[in-house]
């Protein structure tokens, strides 16, 4: 199995490893919050089921006004019981580069069984890891985490939160919400002020974050967005291990994580 070095951009391009659920926004807001989303950092939630893509596209312009643009795409699942399944096409890295092809790994997060898998379709094995023991979240606990958020961002004049109303993505009727973050000039040895500035739009049918827009000035734009969204129920076997695959206990990937903030 070749080792996977994940960076902040790949974890986010992959990212796509997320299922969207309602993040508790950290103090910090802004860049954080949109990555908190999609690393799958999520609660339980039962009794909404779907299936849908995610892209995710990030773009950055260059000094010469040039442009940099990648775009990566994932499969997300969610049956009834809260099981998940995310399946990112991560493109081809070390000795995959040269043969052209993409890597794929598959997980399943299980909190019925108390456990998560990793899949690796090539070598045909299961990697297994047991559910952190933390209490479940609820919406009492979203609830709590949310007005703590909001009565730090009115004693920190750094980060503001504006209600962006409602519309329909995907069908879904959605609440959106801006969080900007201002960086003060010379908190980060940057001349001038600093903004990064997120938008999110939310389900609270699907519970599960439907799109969202970070622009950020120092690492560009970033757009992840859920679409072909289906509500019906997935095929149980998405969230089963195969009978072929060999189980492996231990941990999965490692993911190092390099947040630009002060």
């Amino acid at each position: 199995m070749f080792p996977v070095r994940i960076s902040l951009a790949l974890a986010a391009m992959s990212g796509l490893l997320a299922f969207g659920q309602p993040p508790s926004p950290p103090p910090h807001g802004g860049d954080f919050f949109g990555f908190h989303a999609r690393m799958g950092m999520e609660k339980l939630v039962k009794g909404a089921p779907y299936s849908a893509q995610a892209v995710t596209q990030f773009t950055q312009t260059l000094a010469d006004g040039s442009h940099i643009q990648r775009t990566s795409t994932a499969s997300v699942a969610r049956d009834s019981e809260g099981r998940t399944r995310r399946e990112p096409t991560i493109g081809a890295i070390g000795a995959l580069e040269a043969s052209g092809q993409s890597r794929k790994e598959v997980f399943i997060h299980d909190p019925v069984a108390g456990a998560s898998y990793l899949l690796d379709p090539i070598a045909h094995t299961a990697r297994q890891t047991p559910q952190a023991h933390t209490p479940n979240r609820t919406a009492a606990n979203d609830s709590q985490a949310h007005e703590r958020h909001a009565r730090y961002a009115e004693h920190n004049a750094s980060i503001k939160t504006d209600d962006l109303g409602t519309q329909t993505m995907e069908g879904l009727t959605v609440q959106g919400k801006r969080i900007t973050r201002t960086i003060a000039a010379g908190q980060i040895g940057n001349e001038h002020a600093l903004e990064v500035v997120t938008e999110t739009w939310y389900s609270p049918d699907l519970q599960a974050t439907v799109m969202s827009t970070t622009n950020d000035p120092r690492t560009g734009q970033t757009v992840y967005k859920l679409t072909n969204v289906t509500r019906a129920e997935p095929d149980a076997s998405l969230f089963q291990v195969p009978a072929d695959y060999k189980v492996i206990q231990g941990h999965g990937p490692r993911v190092r994580v390099q947040l630009n903030q002060p």
